[in-house]
């Protein structure tokens, strides 16, 4: 065999990966941007985009957007400008978690939820590490591409729902109120009482990286059907 013949299916190999032709890659499918205002209340922006780019180019490729601090933190978005003295500025969210770096360096994956929200932050400003709206994220795709393991705890007579909610959230771990979830796992818990959905971090502080704890009281298919979209928290 001729050492022309020997090497050209390692070229054809090293060809075919040089073009992705060995599966998807990051910039592979879409992703979900919400532009909003006063905790997702008017919505300005609700539209698709495709995955692969930074959060804020996906947001100026939708919106009339003006920066400062040399581009890194977003001034307006349509017109509407953030004002350290009145305390209301634009913040972002991917797939419910707020975001810990520059909106030019986080880069946005298949299935995320981009959101922004200009909002007064006098009151959470270091505090409000995750919203409830972009349910059933994060549990589906999490933060940065890094998915949790997800488990869903359910109070008295509420097996049924919590099985159609643990579907939506590819998960098999569904078990009464009060059985150990894993440290390491997101948990949704459907419980009785005055209608709300509520999240929070398992551990305050943790940042986009920890894992979350979301309850859930009425009916599940509004939750599932979307009817809770773009709320912070519900009521």
């Amino acid at each position: 065999m001729s050492l022309t013949r020997a090497i050209a299916p390692l070229l054809v190999a090293l060809a075919l990966a040089g073009c992705g032709g060995v599966g998807p890659t990051a910039a592979d499918g879409t992703a979900r941007l919400w532009v909003t205002r006063d905790r997702g209340s008017q919505v300005l922006v609700d539209t698709t985009v495709p995955a692969g780019q930074t959060l804020l180019r996906a947001l100026r490729s939708k919106a009339e957007v003006t920066t400062r601090y040399g581009g890194g933190f977003v001034q307006s978005v349509e017109g509407v400008e953030g004002s350290a003295r009145r305390q209301q500025d634009w913040f972002w969210f991917v797939n419910g978690l707020a975001g810990d770096r520059s909106a030019t360096s986080y880069r946005l994956r298949d299935g995320d939820v981009a959101w922004w929200d200009y909002r007064d932050w006098a009151g959470d400003a270091d505090t409000l590490e995750v919203v409830a709206g972009a349910f059933p994220e994060p549990f589906l795709h999490g933060y940065s591409g890094k998915p949790r393991p997800a488990a869903v705890r359910y109070g008295s007579d509420l097996e049924a729902g919590a099985r159609r909610v643990a579907k939506a959230l590819r998960t098999d771990d569904v078990a009464p109120l009060g059985t150990a979830v894993p440290s390491s796992a997101n948990v949704f818990e459907l419980v009785g009482g005055t209608p709300h959905l509520i999240a929070a971090m398992r551990s305050p502080g943790a940042g986009p990286s920890g894992a979350v704890r979301f309850s859930f009281a009425g009916s599940v298919d509004r939750l599932l059907d979307g009817a809770l979209a773009r709320r912070f928290s519900s009521p």
